[in-house]
């Protein structure tokens, strides 16, 4: 004999988009897997590029070279995950004439590069432009958030051992 249950039976609520979240979680892994599409590459690479082209001429601010820093950082750290890794030292020596230059805005007011500066950091961004035409999305967030971690943490570029 059958025992009889006490519970009342309480169907769940659909929610309104019904089975798509599932849909869309998978759908987002998927693009995390993917590259950036053409438009964003554009967009990314316009914002440094611009702002180098600033520090060439000097024209710029802290922000411009606190931007061209950033995709410095972000390249080194797609460089140690393996992206690009041939070309860790092109950073280490791109970042090193950043920083000479921040060095000097202390004492000039004027964010300014020097010749080699200016020829290690084009380098390296043109390395950069390369690693993210084939980092995956995940990749480059990876980056970003171990960039972002290592400046909380007061390591704002990886010394080369």
């Amino acid at each position: 004999m059958k025992k009889p249950r006490n519970k009342k039976y309480r169907p769940r609520p659909v929610g309104a988009a019904g089975g798509l979240s599932v849909v869309a979680k998978c759908f987002a892994r998927g693009e995390d897997a993917a590259p950036l599409n053409d438009g964003q590459l554009q967009d990314l690479g316009l914002a440094y590029w611009l702002n180098l082209e600033q520090l060439r001429s000097g024209a710029a601010t802290e922000e411009a070279w606190s931007v061209v820093v950033t995709a410095l950082n972000i390249g080194m750290a797609l460089a140690e995950s393996g992206v690009g890794v041939d070309h860790e030292q092109t950073f280490t020596g791109a970042l090193a004439g950043a920083f000479r230059a921040k060095t000097r805005s202390a004492r000039t007011k004027n964010f300014r590069l020097d010749g080699d500066a200016m020829r290690d950091i084009q380098a390296a961004l043109a390395v950069h432009d390369q690693q993210m035409e084939i980092a995956s999305r995940a990749q480059i967030v990876e980056a970003m958030n171990l960039v972002r971690q290592r400046v909380d943490e007061g390591h704002v570029y990886k010394d080369a051992a």
